[in-house]
């Protein structure tokens, strides 16, 4: 059985039982108002014809003298029947088809010298009221009346609750088939989706052929498929993250070995080289030693593979910015680019990670050297900013496509200068995240000029605030 048959059923089987318990109720509470109303006003009736009796006759003889006139009996409504009874429950006059014996109601209020059966006919409501003279109880009337009209109402009342419910559950049919048939689409497109990952993630890469006609039942298999598929992933991710660690191990020997050898040269050099050397030794020797800390750095990544920040430490800034461009001067020189620094005119102290600033200043300076043309020019200008300290690296060169302005600080998004073809495309996506991980930023400012012009910002010192940036 489809899950749409079984919803409607579902939804017609509520709905008629509610119907039904409903009108069962009405027609209860209905029949028992009536009921309670025609009691009432049958014992008012009573106790009025008792009282108008009691007047006529004072003596149970006067009232036996009654019973051939029946005084009052036309004041009485026309389904209403009269029966006058004495005190030893003897039927005095009435309808014989009534029964010859009093009913309960009047058994209740009379003494018989022996038991006497009552009389009461099935279909009608009685009620009972004393007579009552000079010398006490005379007598007792009875008036019975029938139930009718009560039955035909009720009657009428109960085909109407069938007819509605009928209707309404032809309503509820159509309702129901199309809420049984949204929830159906659905759990089918829940269904094609667990599917589809299950097949893509699962072990055995296809669909399972065994798939029940049952919605549900179906759902149910492809959830438990993908859960299957799931969890060899999970294993094969653990797998391959064994994997990655047995590959930092592996090429951490190797990576460190021939640091170690510059940096033993570089040691072995001091002895002989000039004094006019010592200054481009001591560059030598201070760039190895930040390159094997880069080195420990990238092969001990953390567990949630976000950039790290050592050494936090006071940096002047402006000065890093200087000393790297000192660095490059001869770079820029050997390819015809003037690059010039501007100083800022108030310290710009911050606090962060020396050598992380000086590989995003690296970066951000060294890509304008690329791209600018012999003849061009490269400024790298530090300046207090309104939030932290600022550098801005200008260049002369041909600039950002306006496509790629966004695009450019993703890993491995190259510009589209031949001059970065042989870029890995991971310069930039390192100086923002370098600038993000102090807490500042990085961004590409649109000028009218030709060429591009990169800024970089880190909070001042005690206003910073550390950041861990996610690298992919």
């Amino acid at each position: 059985m489809s899950l749409t048959l079984r919803l409607v059923l579902t939804y017609l089987f509520v709905t008629l039982v509610g119907l039904l318990l409903v009108g069962g109720g009405l027609l209860a509470l209905t029949g028992r108002y009536l009921e309670t109303q025609r009691m009432q006003q049958l014992q008012a009736q009573t106790a009025i014809y008792a009282a108008l009796l009691g007047e006529l006759a004072a003596t149970p003889a006067q009232l036996q003298a009654l019973a051939s006139p029946r005084p009052g009996a036309d004041l009485l409504p026309v389904d209403t029947q009269a029966r006058l009874f004495s005190t030893t429950g003897v039927r005095l006059y009435g309808d014989a088809a009534l029964g010859p014996f009093p009913s309960r109601p009047v058994l209740s209020l009379i003494a018989p010298p022996f038991p006497l059966p009552a009389s009461q006919v099935q279909g009608r409501y009685y009620a009972a009221s004393p007579i009552t003279g000079a010398d006490g109880l005379i007598g007792v009337v009875e008036l019975s009346r029938a139930t009718t009209a009560e039955t035909q109402l009720l009657a009428a009342l109960r085909r109407l609750v069938v007819q509605a419910t009928l209707v309404a559950a032809l309503v509820m049919s159509l309702v129901s088939v199309m809420v049984a048939r949204g929830l159906v689409r659905l759990i089918a497109r829940l269904t094609g989706r667990a599917e589809a990952l299950a097949a893509r993630y699962g072990p055995s890469g296809s669909p399972d052929p065994s798939r029940s006609r049952d919605e549900l039942v179906a759902l149910t298999q492809s959830l438990d498929r993908l859960e299957a598929g799931v969890q060899a992933y999970h294993a094969r991710i653990q797998e391959l993250e064994q994997v990655r660690a047995h590959f930092y191990r592996s090429i951490s020997h190797e990576l460190r070995t021939p640091l170690t050898v510059m940096a033993t040269t570089l040691e072995n050099l001091a002895d002989a080289l000039p004094d006019a050397q010592r200054p481009n030794l001591a560059l030598l020797e201070s760039e190895t030693a930040r390159l094997g800390r880069l080195v420990d750095d990238l092969l001990r990544p953390p567990d949630d593979g976000r950039l790290r920040l050592l050494a936090r430490t006071p940096v002047e800034l402006g000065e890093l910015a200087a000393e790297v461009v000192a660095m490059l001067m001869g770079r820029a020189r050997r390819a015809g680019v003037t690059l010039t620094a501007v100083p800022s005119a108030a310290p710009l102290n911050i606090a962060g990670d020396r050598d992380r600033l000086k590989q995003a200043l690296l970066n951000l300076i060294d890509n304008a050297i690329r791209v600018t043309p012999p003849g061009g020019r490269v400024i790298v200008r530090s300046q207090p900013g309104e939030h932290g300290a600022q550098v801005l690296v200008e260049d002369t060169g041909p600039g950002v496509p306006e496509g790629l302005r966004e695009r450019i600080w993703q890993r491995g998004i190259r510009g589209g200068d031949p001059a970065t073809d042989g870029s890995a495309g991971l310069g930039l996506a390192l100086v923002r995240e370098i600038a993000e991980a102090h807490g500042g930023r990085a961004w590409l400012e649109v000028t009218e000029v030709p060429g591009a012009c990169f800024g970089l910002e880190v909070p001042y010192e005690g206003a910073v605030k550390f950041v861990y940036t996610a690298t992919k």
